[in-house]
């Protein structure tokens, strides 16, 4: 599914970022104005918090996938782009400038309920937190910057794909997360793209990628972000996604996340 962004919002919005103070911390709940904007950075570090909704984040030519409760931490001057395929998004973020983090580095981190508490206090202070405020000023960029030494970082489903080592690879990756619906054989796809089966393995083995991994992960992604739109039942989601039974999406549901896709819902 495709959006549209205003770009118009969007712009306004970095360019606020860009005239921040030093002693301004800006914080709000945003939905799909935050996202689908063209690949940028700007001169603050940048926390997302994913209160409902999945995102795909683009950095360095690696995309990431995180859902919601999820954390993002994203480094003042890192190039980056949001985008969602959910219908609904909501998102808590929040700019600050901080001469020394003990993480300059992106990274998607665990969240517990206090961590989360406190985010939303923050963020409950104004869309603006100013010094002349000064417990509410250092409580919320003490506990920004302290974020990357509390959290845990997290693994499913926040794991990246090697970049592809050959170009004549990146038209079959997207044509794979286009056509997730479909008999995705190895065999059918190198037909489509006039590849020897061989010659097909070996262009995802030089990219560090195997073939059945990239297709049920790609499956899995689909199938959560759809889950998430409470749009589908669980057995109408497997064959939604290219599953031929609601137990083999289970099974790999499982596999991929650790839980299984009715657990993965009660979360």
């Amino acid at each position: 599914m495709q959006f549209t962004p205003d770009n118009s919002i969007q712009e306004e919005r970095l360019l606020l970022v860009e005239k921040m103070s030093a002693d301004e911390i800006l914080t709000k709940v945003t939905g799909r104005e935050e996202v689908d904007l063209y690949l940028h950075m700007h001169n603050r570090h940048q926390i997302i918090y994913i209160l409902s909704g999945t995102l795909h984040i683009e950095v360095e030519g690696v995309n990431h996938f995180v859902t919601d409760h999820h954390l993002v931490w994203i480094p003042a001057g890192l190039s980056h782009r949001l985008s969602s395929n959910n219908r609904q998004i909501s998102l808590l973020t929040s700019y600050f400038y901080a001469e020394r983090v003990r993480n300059d580095r992106f990274a998607v981190y665990q969240t517990d309920e206090m961590l989360a508490r406190n985010l939303k206090f923050i963020s409950q202070q104004g869309s603006v937190i100013r010094r002349e405020k000064p417990e509410i000023f250092t409580f919320s960029m003490s506990f920004l910057c302290m974020l990357p030494l509390v959290c845990r970082k997290a693994s499913f489903p926040t794991q990246p794909f090697i970049i592809a080592h050959d170009n004549r690879l990146l038209p079959v990756l997207e044509y794979i997360k286009a056509n997730l619906g479909k008999d995705l054989s190895i065999e059918n796809v190198a037909s489509h793209f006039g590849f020897s089966v061989r010659n097909l393995t070996r262009l995802f083995t030089n990219s560090g990628i195997r073939f059945v991994h990239y297709l049920n992960y790609q499956r899995v992604v689909r199938a959560i972000e759809i889950l998430t739109d409470n749009v589908m039942n669980i057995e109408q989601t497997a064959y939604e996604v290219g599953f031929n039974s609601p137990n083999s999406f289970s099974r790999v549901f499982r596999q991929i996340t650790g839980e299984s896709p009715s657990k993965y819902i009660r979360h």
